[in-house]
């Protein structure tokens, strides 16, 4: 990777570019506002606005053509993306604002020409998966892999987005050790792993609150298990969390259950229209529907509300992309039950800050989940102490991420090009 800069100075000035917004960088945006740095998000989410950021749309012009090899439908609207934000960019360079900085979520078009809109800036692509064959992430339900070298050539053509923001990036970053894991060597030795952070402040400990069990009409006295997700779907266990509370209910007369998410799949194969994984599990199981509660999706308050009132909090998940979600219930001080799969064991240790599970297997999940319940109020609670260290000792975003992050910015701002500024691990 090279890099065109004039001499080092402190960073002033920063770009964010992300399909989405807030995603991940909004928290960071705004506490870089609030430490006087100009911060400006770019972002294809209508209607986005900060009141501490400068948030600029960057709508595609058009969908990739009918025509378009189907190898190459997601390279090309990669591309088409990458015009929208360039040209959004080359707005701002047309105002006289250059960044010492562009961040950009890489894979999807983002970032990948705002390093030729501004080669003087440090550009920084945020990494989040790697596509390899076979798929780490293939669960029991799905179904067979397709004709072999046809998938094998569409899954490695799917990177090559990835590899054009790579080839513009001064450093690089990723999140987590188990996603940097699956990146080929040429391009993992680059990448600075470096986690998002969590707001400790508003994920703590607090009281079982009454009002959101009642809400749902959930006895206050009643065991209860948790579990939230994006969407239903196998990647994030879904159909073993329903497997499960079908044993569990038959067992446990006063266990509820309140589970969070769409109706939707969020990752992995999309179903047949009008199909759902909800509706699957609920013909193929006998459940007691007056004690399973579908929240949908929560508010922030909600779902630390849904947290406090948790006795075992389900995190389900084959080897992926960590959910936010797992990492705001550690440090909410959940007791959790998660699969002993790569991206957990990174942040969970089995039977010191929670108990883990084989993946898919449903009976060792009702055990666990069982163990749990029988240590309400007592026996298990230094899990969940432990649980809520690890997340304040190493990933709050206030006091640890969000100021490392900005002095490995600045430190790569003044290091000479190709220089290693990677945080070193105690």
């Amino acid at each position: 990777m090279t890099r065109s800069r004039s001499p080092a100075r402190p960073l002033r000035r920063i770009v964010f570019a992300h399909k989405n917004f807030p995603a991940q960088f909004g928290a960071f945006g705004e506490w870089l506002a609030g430490e006087g740095r100009e911060v400006v998000f770019l972002t294809q989410r209508a209607g986005a606005a900060h009141p501490a950021m400068r948030v600029l749309g960057s709508p595609d012009h058009r969908a990739p053509a009918e025509g378009t090899h189907r190898y190459l439908k997601g390279f090309e609207a990669g591309v088409i993306t990458a015009q929208a934000f360039a040209r959004a960019g080359a707005g701002l360079r047309g105002e006289g604002f250059i960044p010492d900085v562009v961040m950009a979520h890489a894979g999807w078009g983002a970032g990948t020409f705002l390093k030729d809109v501004w080669p003087e800036a440090l550009s920084v692509p945020y990494f989040e998966w790697y596509y390899n064959w076979p798929h780490p992430d293939r669960t029991p339900e799905d179904g067979p892999p397709g004709e072999p070298l046809d998938t094998r050539a569409r899954t490695r053509i799917r990177n090559a987005p990835l590899w054009a923001d790579f080839s513009a990036g001064d450093r690089a970053l990723c999140p987590t050790r188990f996603q940097a894991a699956q990146f080929p060597p040429w391009m993992r030795e680059r990448l600075t792993v470096m986690h998002d952070g969590v707001d400790t402040d508003v994920h703590s400990p607090g009281d079982r609150g009454r009002e959101i069990l009642a809400r749902w009409g959930v006895p206050e006295d009643a065991e209860v298990v948790t579990s939230i997700t994006r969407g239903m779907e196998p990647h994030r266990g879904f159909p073993e969390t329903m497997r499960a509370l079908s044993q569990l209910q038959r067992r446990r007369p006063r266990l509820h259950a309140l589970i969070g998410g769409e109706d939707r799949v969020a990752y992995g194969a999309q179903l047949p229209k009008g199909e759902s994984w909800k509706a699957r599990m609920l013909a193929e199981l006998d459940l007691d529907l007056s004690r399973i509660h579908f929240t949908g999706l929560l508010s922030r308050s909600d779902m630390v509300a849904v947290m406090r009132a948790s006795d075992a909090h389900i995190y389900l998940t084959v080897p992926f992309v960590l959910s936010w979600s797992l990492l705001d219930a550690m440090s909410t001080g959940c007791l959790l039950v998660a699969s002993d799969t790569a991206p957990v064991r990174e942040f969970i240790e089995d039977r010191v800050s929670g108990l883990l599970v084989p993946p898919h297997d449903v009976d060792a999940l009702v055990a666990r989940l069982e163990t749990a319940l029988d240590a309400r109020g007592g026996g298990l609670e230094a899990l969940r102490t432990r649980a809520r260290a690890r997340i304040t000792g190493e990933l709050d975003a206030r006091r640890v991420i969000w100021p490392k992050k900005l002095a490995w910015l600045e430190a790569s701002l003044a290091a000479p090009a190709g220089a290693d500024v990677r945080p070193r691990r105690r």
